[in-house]
């Protein structure tokens, strides 16, 4: 082990500082990509977003009631497969489906905070028949999104309703 001297001023690199500096950068990176991830699936993402996770094609129907009882979306999809490469999840924010996309994003469905029910139907495809209602509470109607995975492999059920901001808060849960 060489002992510092005055002809030797620079710091030595240990293995502790090595370990921290690898740390802190791998945080600082992980943290941008999250950062990044969120900014480019809030251009995607709408109020409601419904995403194909199966391996074929899905048809249905999609309903949202607001807090005081009147229908606020009433639409029908069709969802390309969830692992095909070419589905870039560019879903069209007006008119939900998009020829080309497992995503479907419905715009301007929030009106005011509280409690919305939401229906899924799926009519055709390896989910048909396939029907769940959940009450999903809203407080922020600018920032709050529902998303709604279709089939998602980690899933306990075959349609699953979450609440979250961001992109992240959806695979956090």
């Amino acid at each position: 082990m060489a002992l510092p001297n005055a002809a030797n001023t620079s710091p030595t690199t240990t293995r502790r500082r090595l370990l921290i500096g690898t740390g802190a950068a791998a945080a600082t990176a992980t943290a941008g990509c999250t950062t990044v991830v969120n900014w480019l699936a809030d251009m995607a993402l709408a109020d409601v977003n419904l995403f194909n996770e199966t391996d074929g094609e899905l048809a249905g129907t999609i309903t949202v009631t607001g807090p005081d009882g009147g229908t606020l979306l009433d639409e029908s999809f069709e969802l390309l497969p969830g692992d095909d490469d070419d589905n870039n999840g560019d879903g069209d924010e007006n008119g939900g489906e998009d020829d080309g996309s497992n995503l479907a994003a419905y715009s301007d469905v929030w009106t005011d905070p509280g409690e919305y029910e939401a229906t899924v139907t799926v009519t055709d495809g390896p989910l048909e028949g396939s029907e769940a209602t959940e009450t999903v509470t809203i407080d922020d109607t600018e920032e709050e999104m529902l998303a709604v995975p279709l089939g998602a492999e980690e899933e306990t059920g075959d349609i699953v309703f979450r609440v979250g901001t961001d992109l992240t808060d959806f695979a956090d849960e």
